[in-house]
Parts: C-alpha cells; sequence; structure tokens
C-alpha cells in the first residue's frame, strides 16, 4: 500500500460516523481474529509463539539473537518489563529456531515495539533484517513506527510508510549565520531574560524524571496516545545512562534550565553517529514570558555543537523547528498490518 492509501485512511478514520464506529467495534476483533488464522497460513514457515509475560524462554531466545547495537541485552530487557500499559512478546522462529523477539507496547487499537519512543530507529533484536521482515508479516496483528526509521525499512515491505522532513542543525561551522536576523534576535533576548535569574545544568537524572513527567503532562490529553511510553522511558533512559561511558556509541544527556530549584524548561538529548537528537524537548508554560523555551533549545545546540557532534535534530513536525534547522529528508515511519485489517481502515471502520 502507498502512502496515498495510508492519508486516505486517515481522512476516513476522522470522518467516521458514529454508526460506523460502533460497527467497526463489533467488527474489528472478529476480523482481527480472521487476519491472525489467515496469516498463519500464508506464513506457514514462521511460526510465532505469543506471551504475555516475559520469562526464561523468552530470556534464551534473547541471548541466541544478536545484541542491538549500542545496547546491551540487560538495558533492553528492562524495556519488555511490565507497566501499566498492556504487552506482549511474539518469539518468531524457523525451523525451531529464533529468528526475531518482538515485544509490543498498545497504544490506541495497534501496536508498538517498545523501544519505540525510547530508542529510536530500534524495532527489535533479529537473526538478520530479512528475518525481522519475515517475523512482522507473520505477527497477524497492526505494528506502528510512527518515525524514527532509516530507508533500510523498505526492505521489510511494510504495509504502507511515508518518509517525514527532520530539521537539523549542522554544527560545522557557524551554525547561527543561517538563522535568520529576527530568530538571531529573539535568541539574544531569550538568552538575557533568562540568565538574569536561572542557570542551565547538565546530565542530572532528577531532570530526566522530571523531563518525563513534563512530558506527559503536556500530551497526555493528545488523541494520539504517545504517552504510553512514559513508563518505559524513565525505567530505560536512566538505566542506560548510568551505564554508559564516554566511549559508548549511544549516550543520553540532558540539560535542565533552573529558576532556583525549580525546573522551568529541558531536553533529553540521545547522541549517536554524531548526532544530537532532540528526544523530549520541554518547558513550564508559566514561564514562557522569560521564552524558556527558546533558551534551552540555544543552550542544547550549543552543548552539542560543544561536544563535536556534526549535526543536531530537532525531529519533526512543530512549527518552531524551522527556525533552528534546515529541513532533511529520509526519516521514515511504517506500518505493519495484515488487508483484512487494512480493510477496516478503507471502509472508515477504525
Amino acid at each position: 500500500m502507498s502512502h496515498s492509501d495510508a492519508i486516505e485512511f486517515s481522512g476516513a478514520n476522522a470522518s467516521t460516523s458514529g454508526f460506523k464506529r460502533v460497527l467497526g467495534h463489533v467488527a474489528a476483533p472478529a476480523v482481527a481474529s480472521a487476519a491472525r488464522i489467515v496469516t498463519r497460513v500464508t506464513t506457514r514457515d514462521v511460526h510465532i509463539a505469543w506471551f504475555d509475560a516475559w520469562n526464561s524462554t523468552l530470556d534464551q531466545a534473547l541471548n541466541a539473537l544478536p545484541a542491538i547495537p549500542g545496547c546491551d541485552r540487560d538495558l533492553y530487557l528492562g524495556l519488555t518489563q511490565p507497566t501499566s500499559v498492556p504487552k506482549r512478546h511474539a518469539l518468531a522462529t524457523e525451523k525451531g529456531q529464533p529468528i526475531a523477539l518482538i515485544s509490543l507496547r498498545r497504544r490506541r487499537h495497534y501496536w508498538e515495539p517498545v523501544a519505540y519512543q525510547a530508542l529510536p530507529g530500534v524495532i527489535a533484536p533479529a537473526s538478520s533484517p530479512a528475518a525481522l521482515g519475515r517475523a512482522l508479516h507473520a505477527l497477524g496483528l497492526e505494528v506502528r513506527i510512527e518515525a524514527g526509521l532509516d530507508n533500510s525499512v523498505l526492505d521489510l515491505n511494510p504495509r504502507c510508510h511515508w518518509s517525514a522532513e527532520n530539521y537539523r542543525v549542522d554544527l560545522r561551522g557557524d551554525y547561527e549565520a543561517r538563522w535568520s536576523r529576527n530568530h538571531r534576535k529573539n535568541v539574544r533576548k531569550a538568552v538575557k531574560r533568562c540568565d538574569d535569574f536561572m542557570r542551565l545544568r547538565i546530565d542530572d537524572l532528577g531532570d530526566l524524571e522530571w523531563c518525563c513527567a513534563q512530558w506527559e503532562r503536556i500530551w497526555e490529553g493528545s488523541d494520539a496516545g504517545e504517552t504510553v511510553a512514559t513508563e518505559d522511558r524513565l525505567r530505560f533512559w536512566p538505566a542506560f545512562i548510568k551505564r554508559q561511558s564516554a566511549d559508548s556509541p549511544i549516550q543520553f544527556h540532558t540539560l535542565q534550565l533552573l529558576d532556583g530549584d525549580r525546573h522551568t524548561a529541558g531536553v533529553i538529548l540521545m547522541c549517536k553517529d554524531g548526532v544530537a537528537l532532540g528526544q523530549c524537548i520541554v518547558r513550564d508554560p508559566e514561564y514562557d514570558r522569560f521564552w524558556v523555551g527558546v533558551r534551552i533549545m540555544e543552550a542544547s545546540i550549543k552543548w552539542a555543537a560543544g561536544a563535536g557532534y556534526r549535526q543536531f535534530d530537532l525531529g519533526s513536525g512543530q512549527d518552531y523547528k524551522q527556525s533552528w534547522g534546515e529541513p532533511v529528508a529520509g526519516r521514515y515511519g511504517a506500518i505493519f498490518r495484515p488487508r483484512a485489517i487494512s480493510a477496516l481502515y478503507r471502509f472508515g471502520l477504525l
């Protein structure tokens, strides 16, 4: 299915009538059950064993599969542990040998990998990318990864995919010279307003907890449901930070703006391959008159440049990012689901 089909489905969903919603709630479980049966027949070379809780069988499978680059198995294991959000684990085997271990977290009416929103670019441990693709297609349910993937996801043959522009700051050279005159003026104002009575703190675990909690407060009312990842972020990121070293290929860092002991704005960065990614960017709205959001962005970009990173990635969406960076294509989202479930979207039942 093409990207345009995905947009069509989204539009159908937005305009779904009350009757169709009710019909969808009735039809969806039956269709999903039928989809799983059909999937087992059409992907019979791949056997999927489902588990609602982690166990020793899954431990053995995880140890038999290659570790995720830059993330030890026991750190990844933290993402598989129970939270208040339902999780399921799919062990995919071929000829009795594990080829993938896909742990999923429930989000709205679909599922997402537990690594999503915690370790960008990762779907699940697998013996090879091709094996991961076969396993995803054998699940018989809908799995979404909404962002953060590279174009290698196309080799997995998802039901649909899309590419969104990320905004990046090139830190090699005078990056401020590429900002508009008005933006440079606003940045200077923000620095002056905040630095009169605020201070900057770097790499404090308490700041990470505040950023995650503030992110949840800001977005918990959103229909997107992305805050299902909050508990996993709060478990995984501190554990990762405690283990990382200056030589670690993946590192997480925090920057926090403080008024005395009060948090006013903060950023959690994931740093990898010369790029500092703004993973969680938040502020206290009560301090908006001081432009704390602008100040923490300026501080984060400056810190990344000083630490030797080549680029600062603000991610996609939200208009303010256009003031800081240039649009860069090449980051993907993807959906894996059976055709029968796609039909529910096509007829506006989901």
